[in-house]
Parts: C-alpha cells; sequence; structure tokens
C-alpha cells in the first residue's frame, strides 16, 4: 500500500518549468551601515583629532617629520615626533586631541587597527614620505573606513598634492606647506568654530593681513578660500593658494607630554631625549637638502626667552637631554650666545646637542656651547672632495671643516659627521 502511494505522490521537481529570469534587485544595507556608523556611540577615550606618526613598513626604526624624507634610520635614533606635539598645542583646548607615535611604541598594525577602534578619530593626521608612501596610506584606509576625515602632511605632498591624492581616494586633505596653521584653520571651519578662537590663536591669524574666515553669506564654507590646502571639489582636486610662514613665538609650547618621551633615544645620549625647535629655515643653497621644500630660503628664529620655558618644561617631564632641531642651530650667532649665557646663569644643568655648518661657528662660541652644556654637534660635512663640495654648492670647504672640529674637540665637544656617499 505505501509504494503505491509513493509512486501516485513523487515527482521529481527537476522536471519543471524553468521560471522567466527576474531583473537582478540586489539587498542594499548600506544606508543602515552607514547610519550604525555614524551613530556609534563615542566612548570617554574618544578624540576629535588624532596625530600620528603610523607603524613602519619593515617594523624598524624610521624617521618622518613634517619636512624630512623618510628614511630607515642609520644611527638607531628613534626620533621624537615634536611637530605632532606642536600641532596639538594648537589645536588644544578647543578639540580633544590624541597622539600615537607608532614607531616609538613599536606598534604594528594590528594593534594600530585596535588604537583606532579605541579613540574613534574624527580627523585623523599623518605625516607621509615618499619612501613610506604606500605603508603610510594604509593608515588613512583604515581611519577613512571607521568614519575619519583624513588629512595628510609633509615634503612629499608639498610638491606633489594633486598626484599624492588623485590615487589614493582616502585622502580627504592635503596640507601644502608649514602644516600648522593651516591645519587649525581647516578644522575650525569644518566645525564651525571659526568665531570661537582664542585671544592667542587669534592673534595667530591676523598677523596675515589678507586673512578673512572662508564663509559664504549663506553660512557655508568656501573650501577655496582656506589657505594651504588641497582638497576635493566632486572629482576634481583644488590646490587652494599658500598660507605665509608663522611667526615661530606665536606658537604656543608643544604639548610634549602627550608623547612616548621615555622611549626616544640618540647615540652617544644615555638616557631618553626629545627635540627643541630652535628655528625653521635656512640661508644656504645645498641642493640636496629637503628643508627648501616646505620653509624655502627664508630663516625664523624663537627667542631664546621662549626656548628656555620650554627646557624647564621638560625638564619637569624627567628629560635632562635635548637636540636643539633646527635646520641649521648655529645660523644665528647673537641668538645662540644668548641662549647659552641664559642656561649657564639659570643653571639648568641640560646636556644637549646640535647640528652646524663648519662655516657658522667660531671658537668663542663653541667654547661658550661646551660650557652650556654642549656635548655634540652634528656636522654636514657631506666630502672631502672639492669638486663634490661645488656641485651640492656646498660652500664649505676643507680647511675649513678641519679648523672648527678642532676648535669643537678642544672645548670638549664631540664631531659626529654626516656624509654623502
Amino acid at each position: 500500500m505505501d509504494e503505491e502511494r509513493t509512486e501516485k505522490v513523487w515527482r521529481n521537481l527537476g522536471t519543471s518549468r524553468i521560471p522567466k529570469l527576474p531583473e537582478p534587485k540586489f539587498p542594499n544595507a548600506d544606508a543602515i551601515v552607514r547610519e550604525g556608523l555614524l551613530s556609534t556611540k563615542r566612548s570617554d577615550e574618544a578624540v576629535d583629532v588624532l596625530l600620528v606618526n603610523p607603524p613602519t613598513p619593515d617594523g624598524s626604526y624610521w624617521i618622518r617629520s613634517q619636512h624630512r624624507v623618510g628614511r630607515r634610520t642609520r644611527e638607531n635614533m628613534v626620533w621624537p615626533q615634536v611637530s605632532l606635539a606642536q600641532m596639538a598645542a594648537l589645536l588644544h583646548p578647543a578639540y580633544k586631541v590624541g597622539i600615537i607615535d607608532a614607531n616609538a611604541d613599536r606598534i604594528g598594525w594590528p594593534e594600530f587597527t585596535k588604537l583606532l577602534q579605541k579613540y574613534q578619530p574624527r580627523y585623523y593626521v599623518t605625516q607621509l614620505t615618499a619612501p613610506t608612501l604606500e605603508n603610510d596610506m594604509y593608515g588613512c584606509f583604515l581611519a577613512k573606513a571607521r568614519g575619519a576625515k583624513t588629512i595628510v602632511l609633509g615634503t612629499h605632498v608639498t610638491p606633489i598634492p594633486v598626484e599624492t591624492m588623485r590615487p589614493y581616494p582616502t585622502l580627504d586633505f592635503c596640507l601644502v606647506g608649514e602644516p600648522d596653521i593651516t591645519l587649525r584653520d581647516l578644522i575650525d571651519h569644518l566645525e564651525g568654530k571659526i568665531d570661537q578662537r582664542p585671544p592667542e590663536i587669534l592673534r595667530i591669524f591676523e598677523k596675515d593681513q589678507a586673512y578673512q574666515p572662508a564663509v559664504k553669506e549663506n553660512g557655508e564654507v568656501d573650501m577655496h578660500g582656506i589657505k594651504g590646502v588641497a582638497w576635493r571639489d566632486g572629482d576634481e582636486i583644488v590646490v587652494n593658494r599658500p598660507r605665509p610662514f608663522v611667526d615661530l613665538d606665536d606658537l604656543p609650547m608643544p604639548m610634549h607630554e602627550l608623547l612616548p618621551l621615555k622611549k626616544y633615544r640618540m647615540p652617544l645620549i644615555k638616557g631618553p631625549f626629545t627635540f627643541i625647535v630652535t628655528s625653521r629655515g635656512c640661508p644656504a643653497g645645498c641642493t640636496f637638502c629637503i628643508k627648501h621644500v616646505s620653509y624655502q630660503f627664508g630663516l625664523r628664529l624663537r627667542s631664546p626667552q621662549l626656548l628656555m620655558e620650554e627646557m624647564w618644561a621638560l625638564k619637569r617631564l624627567g628629560i635632562n637631554n635635548i637636540h636643539m632641531y633646527a635646520d641649521l642651530f648655529t645660523v644665528h650667532r647673537d641668538q645662540v650666545v644668548e641662549l647659552c649665557n641664559m642656561m649657564i646663569n639659570e643653571k639648568i644643568d641640560i646636556k644637549w646637542t646640535c647640528n652646524s655648518r663648519v662655516d657658522y661657528v667660531d671658537e668663542e662660541m663653541l667654547n661658550l656651547m661646551a660650557k652650556a652644556g654642549n656635548r655634540l654637534i652634528s656636522w654636514g660635512i657631506e666630502s672631502a672632495n672639492e669638486q663634490i663640495l661645488k656641485h651640492a654648492r656646498k660652500g664649505a670647504y676643507r680647511e675649513k671643516v678641519e679648523q672648527a672640529l678642532t676648535w669643537a674637540k678642544k672645548a670638549g665637544i664631540m664631531n659626529w659627521g654626516y656624509f654623502i656617499i
């Protein structure tokens, strides 16, 4: 009986007529995902702006800075990210800021991704360098995927902003030239806070007599009016007019406390160290130097008084070794002499290093520098071949090298030479 029922009921569905193929109508969850991304509750650790020195390409120590070409360190130096601390100081307290120095903290991409989840930045700011470009762009990709606006700076984007942004759609903005004030101006406009600037920030913008807030009559931001920015206008990449150079004495003290100060190391220096920026720019015309990209051939000095204030602040943070960070520390004799005398008179007891050209020193100044705690000078010697020096437009030759290094050694200062090979 059961067999008869099976024979009557059984039907091979493969014999059915094939239905007409419908028009495709795939599910679209974009709006739901986007809403979820934007409505994710921000934690107490979330920041407005995250300033980043990203993980390195190969896990080795690398050097990155706002006006340097990225390279793997030859000296096993862990390079302080004072430029990020400077930008943080310009944004704080109007914005909650954080800094990640993945190079110093030995952070790889998996851990870095977790930190992005933790800090949930609304703006992701990082340095790009040519040798680390694709590596650095991965950080922008991760941040953009989590809803952040991405902002980049450095010697790579300044001369080629369009061709940096064109192949990388995760880039929202490039800061062309000196980034400090441009970053504050851009975020103030995007956040609608240009009318909430404190007096010390207002003074910086007022130094540019042609400065005007980039706001249309209807209250919308006029992106064309924000100096020093490259940005996307639909499919077009727009490069705005450049921003004038900033007066260094107008800048607030860098927020060194946000940096992993104990991780920074330099050859021949025992214990942690960091940078103090004493000037920007150099009048020399060496053809190989990258500093002309960001700072051109002008020179701006910081006052010795402000440098001393910063040194004492670093002392309170436990830092007793400092590198006087400049394109050419000894570029202005009066500044160096005044600073050294203040260090001696205030008995600050800091050991410090610097760089110099051999034709920007004299014996009296070197003796004073040694008395003020100068332990080592990095000299840009470049070559002993006069033809190479002439071709590089170095302007300093062998006899001057011998004399300057002899004076320094006699004063008790160690000599460190850089050469072009």
